[in-house]
């Protein structure tokens, strides 16, 4: 079998040009997908599953291939246009975590697009973008200045250091009494992380801020936000670090945990990874373990479930990760992200969706894999037209 062989690394040149001239044949998504499978399943006759991670690198290594060999062909010969296989990932490779599909329902083999046509305009994808905004009013548009030391406000510094992050640092004790508060925020289609004067790390999301204080006081740690945050706590036994937002709060010692408190999304979800945190608010508290989701309803009650959480913080590693997510909450993440608006036409049918995409691609490859799972998106300007 020529996948075999290719992926043994056994195939002659001549096997793998067969092997590419054979993928430009293929009717349709499934029956590559197929292959892979097969070809994965033979190179790996131990695993039960199907390796979502190993079937992701396969099929890329084959869409660079088949792409390179393509543009080696005679002009005549270029008959087959190759975006199906670019989205087959995006149709089949449910098992892979990266597809949409309908949840309830088996993928099709042979899965029918409502469209995939290549869109006039399209939208790149956000990037780090932030305003910091100091206690005396003084603002700062961090993605248009350089790296380095910003600001010098009393005895702490504000710097750059590239790649999204900004550290803020100070070089003597500040009195309780002259502690003072900033505010670093994110607009739709950007994102930005900051270091904390006490080592605590936090990402932030789109359309989110955070309020922190220039230095923590010698009792307690606390910052204020909106939005979507990931924190990775510095652990200081003797002084709790608190998350406010809203009528909540989260307390916690030292750990990595994820809030989302979008006003457009309902309920704020706090996500635990590691350590332990209490979410309190006026009417009950409940302490989370690793793996558990504190949802405050708009009751007051918080409710806890198990949840993965690589889907919810998949944002801050890069990607879109929707689980049994509604079509409407699908586009008001990638609404957020690329600074679009979003409107519907006619009317929005109960659909759940299930996948995995990078956040770094234009909005285009999004609303394609959209279309493959029956939504049709239309960019017009910076608005998403959505039917179903």
């Amino acid at each position: 079998m020529l996948f075999g062989r290719y992926y043994s690394g056994l195939a002659t040149d001549a096997e793998t040009d067969e092997l590419m001239r054979l993928i430009r044949a293929l009717e349709n998504a499934g029956a590559l997908t197929g292959l892979i499978e097969d070809a994965w399943k033979n190179l790996h006759p131990d695993e039960k599953e199907f390796s979502g991670e190993e079937s992701e690198k396969m099929l890329r290594e084959i869409l660079q291939i088949a792409d390179d060999s393509k543009a080696d062909e005679e002009p005549e010969t270029k008959v087959r246009p190759l975006w199906w296989l670019r989205y087959a990932v995006a149709s089949v490779l449910i098992m892979g975590g990266i597809a949409f599909y309908r949840s309830g329902h088996k993928p099709a083999k042979n899965p029918e697009p409502v469209t995939v046509a290549k869109q006039v305009n399209d939208i790149p994808p956000g990037g780090n973008r932030a305003l910091l905004t100091l206690a005396d009013g003084t603002q700062i548009v961090l993605d248009s200045t350089k790296n380095g030391v910003l600001e010098k406000h009393g005895a702490a510094d504000f710097t750059k250091t590239g790649d999204g992050k900004l550290v803020v640092s100070t070089s003597k004790k500040i009195q309780e009494s002259g502690i003072q508060h900033n505010t670093l925020s994110t607009p739709k289609g950007g994102q930005y992380r900051i270091t904390l004067q006490d080592g605590s790390k936090v990402w932030l999301n789109a359309s989110s801020y955070i309020r922190f204080p220039t230095v923590f006081s010698d009792k307690n740690r606390t910052v204020e936000i909106s939005g979507e945050a990931y924190f990775e706590v510095a652990k200081e036994k003797k002084r709790p670090f608190t998350v406010r937002f809203g009528n909540t709060e989260v307390e916690v010692l030292g750990t990595s945990f994820n809030i989302m408190a979008y006003q457009d999304e309902g309920n704020s979800k706090t996500t635990l990874v590691e350590g332990s945190v209490r979410v309190s608010n006026s009417r009950n508290s409940r302490k989370l373990r690793p793996g558990q989701q504190g949802s405050v309803l708009s009751s007051g009650i918080i409710k806890t479930v198990t949840v993965d959480t690589d889907s919810e913080i998949a944002w801050k590693n890069g990607l879109f990760y929707f689980k049994d997510s509604g079509i409407e909450e699908v586009m008001r993440e990638a609404a957020r992200w690329y600074d679009v608006d979003v409107s519907y036409k006619g009317k929005i049918r109960k659909r759940e969706f299930t996948g995995k995409v990078s956040r770094n691609v234009n909005i285009s490859e999004l609303l394609n894999m959209l279309g493959y799972a029956g939504v049709d998106c239309k960019i017009e300007g910076k608005k998403i037209v959505v039917s179903m």
